[in-house]
């Protein structure tokens, strides 16, 4: 089964080399039998190449590696740039897998330059060791808030959740409302899309595992959780790539032409629920936004921001 879809990504070759793989990811089209790309944490190479690229790309006096005590496990946060509200990402993949702080590396240097951001690594991930279980979205969320606590990375938080990093912040947002000023969701997992795909799919894999079983959870608190009210709420669709690589196959062009249109109807559903929301559509890239178009990613998140803000900007913090 292809997908245009994936949660996470090291370089523009595993981008294409795996968005139309037979392997499909949490942010695809989701037919059940799931195997996700990043099971396992990123090679030393790997994410010794992504971190010269952050190095490079950010000014080493704006950021810091840190390691955060989360009560019995620490998390790895890059924490980069001065300013409020602080911008928080989450990447894609389940909760015990998935990208890296690297992930974003072409988007959180360029919001540092203008105001406070923070990624991590999630238990399990990167140089995050495994935390308790379940990894579900609600355990994720209380660990990203001790985690920010512990860091002395004080609300108001501008929430961007790649993939299922959608439902991940939407989680927190429902748990910590107060401390949520605004959200940003990139091409993220609806779990209508899941129940639909579902549907459709007679012959599926039943999947039996834990990780899969937290996905569920999780996708099941996200359903659950209420947006705050009154925050600015931006949500990117992705329907490109416009051409679509030679090695796709017709059958996968043919599902890719079923799977797009209600990938973008359930995002469009899910937004008219929300006031204050707004909703950008591209045809410029896939599902990995954060690499093939992060300058999208960057200025929804300043719009975001602005209009948390009333229009004034990110307040500096000297």
């Amino acid at each position: 089964m292809c997908s245009l879809h994936f949660c996470c990504f090291r370089s523009r070759g595993w981008v294409w080399r795996h968005r139309f793989s037979r392997r499909t990811d949490i942010g695809s089209r989701f037919p059940a039998k799931i195997a996700l790309p990043m099971k396992k944490t990123l090679t030393l190479p790997g994410i010794i190449i992504s971190g010269i690229a952050i190095l490079l790309a950010v000014d080493p006096r704006r950021f810091a590696f840190d390691h955060v005590d989360v009560g019995g496990h620490r998390l790895r946060m890059l924490i980069c740039g001065r300013g409020s509200p602080t911008v928080v990402f989450e990447t894609g993949g389940s909760g015990a897998s998935g990208g890296p702080v690297e992930a974003w590396e072409r988007v959180q240097p360029a919001v540092s330059k203008f105001t406070r951001t923070v990624t991590y690594d999630r238990a399990g991930i990167g140089f995050s060791p495994p935390g308790p279980k379940p990894r579900d979205a609600r355990q994720i969320a209380r660990e990203l808030h001790i985690a920010l606590h512990n860091a002395h990375v004080p609300p108001p938080y501008v929430l961007v959740g790649h993939s299922l990093g959608g439902p991940l912040i939407r989680v927190f947002a429902g748990l910590f409302p107060e401390e949520v000023s605004g959200m940003v969701l990139v091409d993220p997992t609806q779990e209508e899309f899941i129940a639909w795909k579902q549907t459709r799919e007679s012959n599926r894999y039943e999947r039996q595992d834990d990780e899969w079983k937290d996905i569920q959870a999780s996708l099941t608190e996200a359903h659950e959780s209420r947006v705050p009210t009154n925050i600015p709420v931006i949500l990117i669709t992705a329907m490109g790539p416009r051409v679509l690589p030679s090695f796709v196959t017709e059958k996968q062009k043919q599902e890719l032409k079923t799977s797009r249109p209600a990938w973008l109807k359930f995002h469009q559903e899910w937004l008219e629920k929300v006031p204050n929301a707004r909703h950008i559509v591209t045809q410029n890239s896939g599902h990995g936004v954060p690499f093939e178009e992060p300058e999208l990613v960057v200025n929804a998140i300043r719009q975001t921001i602005e209009q948390a803000m009333g229009h004034r900007g990110p307040t500096p913090i000297r």
